[in-house]
């Protein structure tokens, strides 16, 4: 690269004065930048800004299990055979989530945060939202399994929009513009990646984004 650079005409026009090594880096920064739009994984634009959890290319910012036939589509992801999850690969703390999804009145479909364990991920090692048509032992769609109930809120065969907080311990969930649960206290579970569960039906997520407070 040095030499590459001592070759350039530019080089030539500024003459000897020219320090090589701040426009390496400004070599370096360019590339990146031009590289950014054709990266897989999930990029931050801004200091604090959005930033997808999908690219609608494929699913490489996440891990599969199961047998799930995962498929991208535009600004998102689909599933309508199989069963498994998708296991994001960075921890999150403090976030804020938005999505939209679609399903059936047969979708199994839920939403774990703060995974402690992402090899092995149950009920009582991470915080569960059940957003399925139909209730999980009582909890139904919006539901935080095992600490708040949602009303009956319907989600099958529509777009539904669902906003996820969590800061300082305390979890807020808001699907179709109903409040389940706001600033409800947690304690047990720290910084984990999501994980999507789906056991059946058909889904569609899209627009999936997300806010680090503070981090950037």
């Amino acid at each position: 690269m040095l030499a590459c650079v001592e070759m350039c005409p530019m080089n030539k026009l500024i003459g000897r004065s020219l320090n090589i090594n701040p426009l390496i880096w400004v070599i370096c920064f360019l590339t990146l930048v031009v590289a950014m739009p054709c990266m897989s994984q999930a990029i931050v634009t801004s200091a604090g800004g959005s930033f997808p959890l999908f690219n609608g290319q494929d699913t490489s910012a996440w891990n599969q299990t199961g047998n799930a036939n995962w498929y991208p589509i535009n600004n998102g992801v689909a599933v309508n055979q199989g069963s498994g999850m998708l296991v994001g690969k960075y921890p999150f703390t403090d976030y804020q989530l938005q999505f939209n999804y679609k399903i059936d009145e047969a979708t199994q479909f839920s939403l774990f945060t703060h995974c402690l364990d992402p090899n092995n991920i149950v009920p009582n090692s991470a915080i569960e939202i059940n957003l399925s048509s139909t209730p999980s032992k009582g909890y139904g769609a919006g539901s935080v399994m095992g600490l708040i109930k949602a009303p009956k809120i319907l989600v099958a065969n529509q777009s539904n929009t669902v906003f996820i907080s969590s800061e300082s311990n305390q979890l807020t969930v808001i699907l179709n513009g109903i409040t389940v649960a706001n600033k409800l206290d947690y304690q047990n579970f720290q910084a984990g990646p999501l994980a999507i569960q789906f056991g059946g039906g058909k889904l569609e997520i899209t627009n999936f984004s997300a806010i680090i407070p503070g981090r950037w």
